[in-house]
């Protein structure tokens, strides 16, 4: 199979049929660039053989959702790379010890001062912690429509509405009414690759 891409950015806009039958480099061009939108000339593309079978799927899949291209190294090697953002989600643990028996939502006293630790922690797809300094330092908002929002430290906590992630963790407090009622905070982020959630607890 062929990938056809562009010279200029390297972006891959086509492919040839996975077929036993291979047709030469110079054909694939003259096959495929002919019918691709907004084309002009069949030298301002090149082409690249993908052979083994498991990388034809990869490739056929993020050609898909425009992310591949071919990338050339130093020494003048070529190949095929995605280019798609990194998406991350956190995950979110408490310090809770009790616990709804039906739903699993954390309990503390409805009593105005008891309070809740909420850890969030940035992982990647498969689950592993992404620590990056210079990147893992999202800004993520809080929303909560009981309760009160406060930093996690012992020597005067502020209140707050939002944390930033340090290497890609971050932690907060969720201060209870002196009421009995269910607290959902949200967690929102600008960052359109992160799938931010939140958290439920309830004050008994």
């Amino acid at each position: 199979m062929w990938a056809i891409f562009q010279k200029s950015d390297g972006k891959i806009v086509s492919l040839t049929a996975d077929s036993d039958i291979e047709i030469d480099k110079q054909q694939a061009l003259n096959e495929i660039v002919p019918g691709l939108v907004g084309s002009k000339n069949v030298s301002d593309y090149d082409a690249f053989q993908v052979k083994d079978r498991e990388k034809i799927r990869t490739v056929a899949k993020s050609v898909g959702r425009g992310a591949a291209r071919i990338r050339t190294s130093g020494g003048g090697k070529q190949d095929v790379v995605d280019d798609s953002p990194d998406t991350a989600l956190l995950v979110v643990t408490t310090n809770a010890t009790q616990f709804h028996p039906v739903d699993n939502v954390p309990l503390i006293p409805g009593d105005g001062t008891s309070f809740l630790v909420v850890t969030l922690q940035k992982v990647n797809e498969q689950g592993q912690p992404l620590t990056r300094k210079t990147v893992d330092n999202d800004v993520i908002w809080l929303r909560a429509d009981h309760g009160r929002l406060f930093q996690d430290t012992d020597d005067r906590a502020q209140e707050i509405r939002s944390v930033t992630l340090a290497s890609g963790t971050a932690k907060f407090r969720i201060q209870s009414e002196n009421a009995k009622r269910l607290a959902t905070v949200q967690m929102l982020s600008t960052n359109t690759e992160l799938q931010a959630g939140g958290v439920r607890v309830e004050f008994i």
